[in-house]
């Protein structure tokens, strides 16, 4: 029966409170009702007496997650336990609220309108609009590991991308950066030279250059592409580009991977652009790979097992 009328309160609006909306003599001044949003609600059915759970922390977790209509969707019970790092999304803005005030040891039924869950489409088994109920049990509270770069998905790639045109830029030599299989087509070199400076036009993309600049951009490079150079500079050429794009993902926000952008007249995101930065060096590195065997070069990284 406690229960029953624990239940019953938590699933009542909360009372009425004076909220004050005034601001400084700087900011305008603004008239209208206050309106109240979604609202995380919870009872604490188990205080802890372990470590009090900190913002910012990594949380290990037990739980147990139910419909409105009592049917369970999901359940860490009998498993291993739910880790995640409080503040970076990595879990619903309904968790990311649910745990502050909790120590370690703690049990907690959380009451997380869908606002503060999978919103108005839903996802899997949880409907539209599903106000999700949840019973917590924290387990630990510590020190969280460093966080990966928000680009680290695309560094990934990059850097496996990276090493092997390297390795073969340096491999094949320099007598034979001259070389092309037909009129009309690249030479090793210009291919080469062709990574390096599209890498610089993508992150300037990226960065929200306006059509002009690009126009510019795409013009140097075509003119870049034609001269010859030693394959010191090439190599020069190929290392300053790839620390630029280094440089630029290690500091990119995660926001700002999900603004809306262009490219080429395709509406895309910035975090788009920058996956066709890996997309675009890889279709390179595979016609750099057939010059390269076509002269009898086999790349360094598949010595051994050709």
């Amino acid at each position: 029966m406690r229960f029953a009328t624990a239940l019953a309160l938590a699933a009542l609006p909360l009372a009425a409170q004076s909220f004050d909306t005034r601001m400084p003599d700087t900011v305008p001044a603004v008239t209208g009702k206050v309106m109240d949003g979604a609202t995380l609600r919870y009872i604490d059915v188990q205080l802890g007496d372990g470590a009090p759970a900190a913002a910012g922390q990594q949380y290990t977790v037990h739980y147990t997650g139910w419909l409105r209509d009592g049917t369970k969707f999901d359940s860490s019970i009998g498993k291993e336990p739910i880790q995640f790092v409080q503040g970076r999304r990595q879990v619903i803005s309904g968790w990311e609220m649910g745990f502050e005030g909790m120590k370690v040891g703690g049990k907690r039924r959380l009451f997380i309108p869908y606002q503060m869950a999978y919103g108005e489409q839903g996802r899997g088994s949880i409907p539209p609009k599903a106000e999700l109920v949840f019973d917590v049990e924290l387990l630990k509270a510590e020190t969280a590991p460093e966080a990966p770069a928000a680009a680290a998905d695309i560094l990934f790639s990059l850097n496996q991308v990276e090493s092997e045109v390297m390795q073969l830029a340096k491999a094949i030599p320099e007598e034979k950066y001259g070389w092309r299989p037909g009129p009309g087509v690249r030479t090793i070199q210009q291919v080469f030279l062709h990574i390096a400076y599209a890498n610089h036009l993508i992150l300037n993309i990226a960065d929200g250059s306006d059509a002009d600049e690009v126009k510019k951009m795409v013009e140097d490079n075509d003119k870049g592409e034609q001269q010859s150079i030693s394959k010191e500079k090439t190599l020069a050429a190929l290392t300053g580009s790839f620390a630029e794009a280094h440089k630029y993902l290690d500091a990119v926000r995660a926001q700002a991977l999900t603004r809306d952008a262009e490219f080429f007249g395709q509406k895309t995101t910035r975090r788009g652009i920058l996956i066709f930065l890996d997309t675009h060096m890889g279709e390179h590195l595979g016609q750099a790979i057939a010059y390269a065997r076509m002269n009898g070069i086999v790349p360094p990284w598949s010595a051994g097992r050709q």
